[in-house]
């Protein structure tokens, strides 16, 4: 009997305190996830489009502004709000053209707390004779 007593006095399982800290912790990382998908998928569709449209400009037949006209469309396609054709700068810098397609995103965390999301890697440059 008194073994019993001493088995029963050590095992233990989830107590109430227990379970609602890994209920907060679980639920902060779903709420963190749910916040930060959508502006990472967003961030993956405009990069494609860029890329895409830096893969089919041919540099003896279009210019920097047709550029603009097929990312601009392309965004409007793809439902991307976020950057806007007119937010990608297009210029010329030694003999190329570059696209500077980067961006910056902010959304509600909780309360009033933000986050910012920098995509700084969206820079292209295409040969442009």
């Amino acid at each position: 009997m008194d073994r019993l007593l001493t088995v029963r006095r050590h095992q233990g399982g989830f107590t109430f305190w227990t379970l609602l800290v890994y209920l907060l912790v679980f639920g902060g990382v779903l709420v963190l996830a749910l916040r930060i998908a959508p502006s990472y998928v967003e961030y993956l569709t405009v990069k494609d489009i860029v890329e895409r449209s830096v893969e089919e400009f041919d540099p003896q037949t279009q210019s920097a502004t047709e550029i603009r006209v097929r990312i601009r469309k392309l965004l409007q396609t793809s439902q991307v709000y976020v950057i806007d054709a007119d937010d990608i700068e297009i210029y010329r810098e030694r003999r190329k053209i570059v696209i500077d397609a980067n961006y910056e995103v902010r959304f509600p965390l909780f309360w009033i707390v933000d986050g910012v999301m920098n995509f700084d890697d969206l820079i292209f440059k295409v040969d442009g004779n």
